[in-house]
């Protein structure tokens, strides 16, 4: 037994015209879709490029021993590691700079990453570092870690330095205790 419906062509024409409009709508969110992709691909690319620019203002700034201008890029709670282990806040940091225990005679960067988020940015990068680091010498590859934050619409700020040494001349034991100079190590050890 054989059953047969038969459907008006109205509703044929109808069930047509909805199927073409929904493709249609499809095909405009789908291109919209594209547009919104490819804009945040723009916008992460300007926050990198602005990012890398800041880089190259923290590197100058080192090196003309520019606390002034440091101090405009260091976010309130900002906190350091330098290589030697030292830990400091945003004045310390700043302090040391001022005063000439860090001075920097050659910061050459290379292998520079940069990750974006919406209110963060993770920079990695390695450097040849010549000049001094609690008034001793350095000279060597270090590996270094910024983060960046910033509040809506508000500048990117430092709030956080690492540095790690990759190579250089040997560093005797006597450098560093807990990481931290023997000169500042209130127990001596």
């Amino acid at each position: 037994m054989e059953l047969r419906f038969s459907i008006p062509a109205r509703i044929t024409r109808s069930v047509a015209a909805v199927m073409l409009l929904c493709l249609l709508a499809g095909t405009v969110l789908s291109a919209d879709a594209a547009k919104t992709v490819k804009l945040k691909k723009e916008n992460k690319r300007m926050e990198s490029r602005e990012i890398e620019v800041l880089e190259e203002s923290w590197r100058q700034a080192l090196l003309k021993g520019d606390a002034t201008l440091l101090e405009k890029m260091l976010g309130d709670d900002f906190l350091a590691i330098s290589a030697n282990g030292t830990l400091s806040d945003k004045q310390q940091y700043l302090k040391r700079l001022g005063s000439h225990a860090n001075q920097f005679s050659r910061i050459d960067l290379m292998d520079t990453k940069v990750r974006v988020q919406q209110t963060s940015a993770v920079v990695t990068s390695q450097a040849r570092v010549t000049g001094q680091l609690d008034g001793r010498p350095i000279d060597g590859v270090y590996r270094y870690t910024k983060v960046y934050g910033r509040t809506a619409g508000g500048p990117w700020r430092v709030l956080n330095f690492e540095a790690t040494r990759v190579s250089g001349p040997h560093i005797d034991e006597t450098d560093m205790h807990r990481g931290m100079p023997i000169e500042m190590n209130p127990h001596g050890r």
